[in-house]
């Protein structure tokens, strides 16, 4: 059965402005499109639905009856969309988020709250994993990485650089009787005891960058983790000297505990990226977010970006 909502919104919108021209100038439409419809409307009932004169029309026995049944449709329309509007205003669902462990201990909790502030009916599910994760098969939506992927179904939202500090306490340092100063090249890192993440640092060597020209020192220590946060935990106690991610660093340079060495130097940068699958329409739950997570840390830029003591 063709569908003739149109022609009864233009016919109820003729009824109420009592003719033509007064309900195409309402609208914003042509007097020719709404006699049009009207015109089809009755063709298709086969009854006259409007008396009309020069002056004003007015309704049928038959259009009396359609204005009644047609404005109900009309308005279940109208009350259909408002509700899915409503609902597109503020999103819903659940949207599967992919962080790699330290960097989600780090900084997730407070993003997820603050999200939730503004959209409380969107459910993330978190997985903190080192491991990658294929988003074409597996379960996230959105993943945070280091390195930009290579596959052209991905998008990546650029958030700022992966890069390492060098650091240690003031405790350490009192304690194999030298000072942080006397640290003056990357060379004087070998014979002091050093924080290893062994699955960041396969072959036992951190590599400086500086003026174009790389060294690599060989480091060992009394301990060797593979979580960057006991690394931290254990330079703050003053067992070492270690090499943080920077959003780890951070904080604890700016209370003291930590100091940073060899700051003229500088590690390999690695862009991170916020990435999810190129569609033509994406989930209104994940847009959302992906603007949320992006805007999150355009704020924080020392997080992610450039910093320098003093």
């Amino acid at each position: 059965m063709p569908n003739y909502l149109s022609e009864m919104r233009s016919f109820a919108l003729v009824a109420d402005h009592g003719g033509f021209s007064a309900a195409a100038r309402a609208a914003g439409v042509s007097k020719a499109r709404l006699s049009q419809h009207v015109q089809r409307l009755e063709d298709a009932l086969g009854v006259q639905l409007l008396h009309r004169s020069t002056r004003k029309v007015s309704l049928t026995r038959a259009g009396e009856e359609m204005l009644v049944h047609g404005q109900s449709v009309v308005n279940a329309q109208d009350a259909a969309f408002d509700a899915i509007e409503a609902l597109a205003k503020q999103p819903y669902g659940s949207v599967g988020l992919t962080v790699p462990v330290s960097f989600g201990e780090m900084f997730m909790a407070e993003v997820i709250a603050a999200f939730q502030q503004t959209y409380p009916d969107i459910v993330i599910q978190l997985d903190l994993e080192n491991r990658y994760q294929d988003l074409k098969s597996t379960a996230p939506d959105i993943a945070i990485r280091a390195g930009l992927p290579d596959d052209p179904d991905q998008v990546a939202i650029p958030l700022g650089q992966y890069s390492e500090l060098t650091c240690a306490s003031l405790t350490y340092f009192e304690r194999i009787g030298l000072s942080p100063v006397d640290i003056r090249v990357p060379k004087d890192l070998e014979p002091l005891d050093c924080l290893v993440n062994h699955h960041a640092c396969r072959d036992g060597k951190w590599t400086f960058f500086r003026d174009g020209d790389a060294t690599a020192v060989p480091v060992r220590g009394p301990v060797s983790l593979n979580h960057f946060p006991l690394v931290r935990d254990a330079a703050i106690a003053g067992r070492g000297v270690a090499r943080l991610p920077r959003y780890l660093a951070i904080p604890e340079l700016r209370t003291g505990r930590l100091i940073e060495l060899l700051w003229s130097y500088h590690a390999l940068a690695t862009p991170i990226y916020l990435v999810f699958i190129r569609e033509d329409r994406i989930p209104r739950r994940v847009r959302v977010l992906v603007d949320f997570i992006r805007d999150w840390f355009r704020e924080r830029p020392d997080l992610l970006g450039a910093w320098r003591q003093g």
